[in-house]
Formats: C-alpha cells, sequence, structure tokens
C-alpha cells in the first residue's frame, strides 16, 4: 500500500489546510514543529484529520545536539515531547539528530543511543505506545548527523519497537553532491540495505528536489527537477512490492502539484524514465 502525503509547518490555519488536503485527496500531513511539540495538541483536530482520512505526524525542531550537558537535556525534552504526541495519535515523530560539532560521530553515538533511550523510557511512564514513534531522517549536510550508516546504526541501536529510519532521498542526494541515487540500481541498494539489515518492507521516505553545493544542502525544489530522479524509485518500489509512505517536502507553492505528480509517476514510473534522463542532463552543472 502508498500513502502520500506533504510537509508544511503547524500553523493556526491547520483546519482550513485540512480540508485542502482532503480536497485534493492528501493522505497524510507531517507537521513542522518549529517552536517546540505542544504539550497539548487539540483533539478536535485530530478527529478533523481522523474523520478526512488524513495520517498525522510531526517533526520535532531543528534544535537537537549532544555536545554539552545542558543542550543534551533541551534535546532528551524534545525528543520527550515528540514521543508523547505519537504515542496519543499512534504515529512517529520525526527528527534530525543535530550537527557533529569537534566530535565524530563514533564518539557521540553512545551518548545519542543512551539519550534518546531515556526519553523513550520516561514517555512510557505516561504514554502507552506498542509500535514505533521515531523517526530518525537522513540528513542533506555532510557537516550534520544523518548519513545512511548513521541512521541505520542508530536505529538498529534502540531498536525497531520505538525508531524507524526516515529516509530523506533529497537529503542523501544532496550529501553525496548528486552523485546519489541516480539509477534504479543506486535507489534498489538502499532500500535492500533497510529489508536486510533491519527487517523492514514499509517506509517512511521524504521527497522533493533539492538544491546544493559542495555536499551541503540549500534548498527544496520541486521534484519534477528530478534532483534525484524518483521515477527510479518508484519502479523499484513496484517491482519489489514494498508499502510506504511518501512525503513530499516541495516549496509551499509547488505542494500539492508536486504530490500529485509522483502519484502519477508511482502508477506507471517506466514512463517517465524519459523525462527523469532529460533532467539528468540538466543537472550535470549542479554538481560541484
Amino acid at each position: 500500500m502508498s500513502v502520500f502525503g506533504v510537509a508544511r509547518l503547524y500553523a493556526r490555519d491547520i483546519h482550513t489546510f485540512l480540508q485542502k488536503l482532503h480536497n485534493n485527496s492528501v493522505e497524510a500531513y507531517e507537521m513542522g514543529f518549529a517552536h517546540g511539540v505542544p504539550d497539548h495538541f487539540p483533539e478536535e483536530t485530530a478527529k478533523l484529520a481522523e474523520g478526512f482520512g488524513i495520517k498525522l505526524s510531526g517533526h520535532i525542531p531543528f534544535f537537537l545536539s549532544w555536545a554539552v550537558e545542558e543542550k543534551i537535556r533541551n534535546s532528551v525534552r524534545h525528543i520527550l515531547k515528540g514521543v508523547k504526541f505519537a504515542a496519543k495519535l499512534e504515529t512517529i515523530s520525526v527528527c534530525h539528530l543535530g550537527y557533529y560539532g569537534e566530535r565524530s560521530f563514533e564518539e557521540l553515538l553512545p551518548t545519542i543511543v543512551r539519550e534518546i533511550d531515556s526519553a523513550i523510557c520516561l514517555a512510557r511512564e505516561s504514554s502507552n505506545f506498542n509500535n514505533p514513534v521515531l523517526g530518525i531522517e537522513t540528513t542533506g549536510r555532510r557537516n550534520e548527523i544523518g548519513s545512511i550508516d548513521e541512521v541505520l546504526a542508530v536505529v538498529d541501536k534502540l531498536s525497531l519497537d520505538v525508531a524507524i529510519p526516515v529516509i530523506d532521498w533529497a537529503h542523501i542526494f544532496a550529501r553525496a553532491n548528486g552523485r546519489f541515487p541516480r539509477t534504479m540500481d543506486d535507489f534498489r541498494l538502499v532500500l535492500t540495505r533497510l529489508e536486510d539489515e533491519l527487517g523492514l518492507d514499509n517506509f517512511y521516505f521524504h521527497g522533493s528536489g533539492i538544491e546544493y553545493k559542495n555536499g551541503q544542502e540549500r534548498r527544496h525544489l520541486s521534484v519534477r527537477t528530478c534532483r534525484p530522479p524518483l521515477p527510479y524509485l518508484f519502479a523499484v518500489l513496484g517491482d519489489m512490492g514494498y508499502d510506504y509512505s511518501f512525503i513530499v517536502e516541495s516549496p509551499d507553492a509547488m505542494l500539492l502539484e508536486d504530490l500529485a505528480w509522483l502519484r502519477r509517476v508511482s502508477h506507471n514510473p517506466k514512463s517517465w524514465f524519459s523525462f527523469a534522463q532529460n533532467q539528468a542532463g540538466l543537472l550535470e552543472r549542479w554538481i560541484i
């Protein structure tokens, strides 16, 4: 089964926005909580989304850090609030793991796992959940924690009972400076790793186009730029029979158009290969 949704900042117009999503047959909405996950998410909003058949999820603020004690405490607080939100709505809260700073991932990994685990344990004192509540996302800058290897390492140590990887294809593409993923084999390699190493066959993705330089994300673009070439991803998903949720992160002005385009692509991805190849010809000038 495939589920297509959008990401947008949580705002006061959420009920109007949910109606707009419903009118456009959007099935999921990942809310970005820029200033912190709310302690009490409005019950009427959750019920409205449920009535529209829209699955809600959240994104924890980009404030996580594992460098000093005060920042670690703040990170645990953000994760705790995100997990409680996810447990109540039977969904996940997505997070970025922050920057390396002066330390390597190998040095930071024990702290990351220990502190996330402590937040999970605190959440269990007041919330009941038997499904994953936290999504660890790949990131689009080489100075941020969040390569595929790093995300899989964190999830593996936390276990799939509480955390899943969130593969952001645009972020992977930016980190690789536009060199990966570019073929069906590239996409298949990532999906096979998720299945072989974690036992997953139902995935949670982010996607958009991306502008980047020297392995650093600059801004999100339309998915129709094919940076990365998502028609190849959908061909692999179809061939391998995976289930997935795909959250579109295009700029707001083209969000719903891009979602509709991706849905069309998913129905017959091979018919879009020539389009992706033409876009690839334009891609070369972006690889710096």
